[in-house]
This record gives C-alpha cells, sequence and structure tokens, in this order.
C-alpha cells in the first residue's frame, strides 16, 4: 500500500526551465546613463498636426522618455513562456502564445556581441472600455539609441480613434 502512495506522487523537477527573455529595463537605465547630455530633434503628430523639438536631453529626459520600455519587457513575471521563440533573417522573434494573454503581442531584435542593433514591438492592449495600440521601432549604433518611433492609435467607447506617432532623432 505504501509503494502504490508513494508511486503516485508527483515528483519535483531537478531544476525549471525558464526561457531567457531580452530585459528592456536594464536597457533602459544604459541607454539613459549612456546617453546623458545629448541633443535630439523629436516630431510629435497627433491627428496630421505635428510639432518639431529640438532640445538637449538629460538623464531624467531620457528616463521619462524611454519609460515604456518597462512596459514592453519580455522579462517580467507574467510573460514566463508565454512567447513563442522563432528568427527571421537577423531577428530574434517573440510572439505572444495565442493561449497566452497580455499586451505585448510580439518583440523583434537584433542582437549580436552584447549590443542591440534594432527592436521592434507591437503592444495592444483591448479592454471593455478602451483599445490602445503602439507599434515601436527602436535603432542602434555602436550599442547607442539613434532613433526611435512609435505610431499607434487609442479608442476610446462611444469616441473617435486618436492616432498618435513620435519619431526621435538622436544628433
Amino acid at each position: 500500500m505504501i509503494l502504490i502512495l508513494l508511486g503516485c506522487q508527483k515528483l519535483k523537477p531537478e531544476s525549471v526551465s525558464i526561457p531567457e527573455y531580452p530585459d528592456f529595463e536594464e536597457l533602459m537605465t544604459q541607454q539613459v546613463e549612456i546617453l546623458g547630455q545629448t541633443k535630439i530633434k523629436k516630431v510629435v503628430w497627433l491627428e496630421g498636426q505635428s510639432e518639431v523639438q529640438e532640445m538637449t536631453m538629460d538623464s531624467a529626459n531620457w528616463a521619462k522618455e524611454l519609460s515604456f520600455l518597462k512596459e514592453i519587457n519580455p522579462n517580467q513575471p507574467e510573460y514566463v513562456g508565454a512567447f513563442e521563440k522563432s528568427t527571421e533573417d537577423n531577428y530574434q522573434i517573440l510572439t505572444l502564445g495565442p493561449d497566452e494573454r497580455g499586451a505585448l503581442k510580439q518583440v523583434k531584435y537584433t542582437y549580436t556581441e552584447g549590443e542591440y542593433h534594432s527592436i521592434l514591438a507591437t503592444f495592444h492592449e483591448d479592454k471593455d472600455v478602451y483599445v490602445h495600440h503602439r507599434d515601436i521601432e527602436m535603432n542602434f549604433e555602436k550599442g547607442i539609441l539613434n532613433s526611435l518611433s512609435i505610431d499607434g492609435y487609442q479608442k476610446m467607447m462611444l469616441k473617435d480613434t486618436v492616432r498618435f506617432g513620435i519619431n526621435v532623432n538622436v544628433q
């Protein structure tokens, strides 16, 4: 009788394999330090109207500007095991599994020799009262951010869809 009970117990695995996803929060911290005092040209548009700004950024501005990296960070507890991995050309691709829930739908990135070259991410939140969508593209030169673009839209219940975009070029 004792042997049957022991045979039915679940055995704990000696180790759990957790997929490694890139940590964009760590990337944000690194870029804030690297970029420090830099000049940028920023174009912001909302519903077809645009505004161009040229400014000198400091680390506080960069932390604010790059804070979206926390949202699109695939290396969060809720995403453990949620992505299907694939490759295409030089891109590593993480696609949210069909049965998984999460606003980060896909991340494509190129990373070699300890440096990111590009990151493309699709963030899509579909709530009861609103839909929020962003397509994000970041390009790096020698591991340092040199351009960023975010194109998206927001649709509130009983309101029109609002389209927006941001383009940042580091000079």
